[in-house]
């Protein structure tokens, strides 16, 4: 099986993003009209952080903010971990893509190019890396 890049899975998709000012109301719309779980937060040409169905959910709905008044930047997840275009799958799963995030923006010469989704990440990678955390694991446990 050949290494497969993130620039690979991403081939060409289209990056959606909001800026922190925007409201989460709007925030929503956009992603919905286009049929994303996140969005890259994006100000002044810089990656200020992601905002995710997530966040949206448990940062704004669930304590009562109102999305219309509700800032992006008071709710989206700040500094994210990023990745390069050019990694490997391998390591997006290692940079914890699927147990801490479910999304990850990817970089290429220090501008956001695009979000990976753990929904992204094929099948059998999936399942190769789950049997090596497994591995690992039992491994861990057999040391002195």
């Amino acid at each position: 099986m050949s290494i497969t890049t993130i620039r690979k899975i991403l081939g060409g998709r289209a990056l959606y993003s909001v800026s922190p000012q925007e409201t989460v109301r709007r925030a929503a719309e956009t992603m919905a009209a286009n049929n994303v779980g996140a969005l890259a937060v994006v100000e002044t040409g810089n990656l200020a952080g992601v905002l995710s169905e997530r966040d949206i959910v448990f940062r704004c709905v669930a304590k009562g903010a109102s999305p219309d008044n509700t800032a992006v930047a008071d709710v989206m997840t700040r500094d994210p971990v990023t990745l390069d275009i050019e990694e490997s799958i391998s390591d997006a799963l290692a940079a914890k893509l699927g147990d801490a995030f479910r999304h990850l923006p990817v970089m290429e010469g220090g501008r956001v190019v695009g979000l990976l989704s753990y929904r992204d990440i094929p099948a059998e990678y999936l399942m190769m890396y789950e049997r090596f955390r497994e591995m690992s694991s039992a491994h861990a446990d057999d040391a002195p």
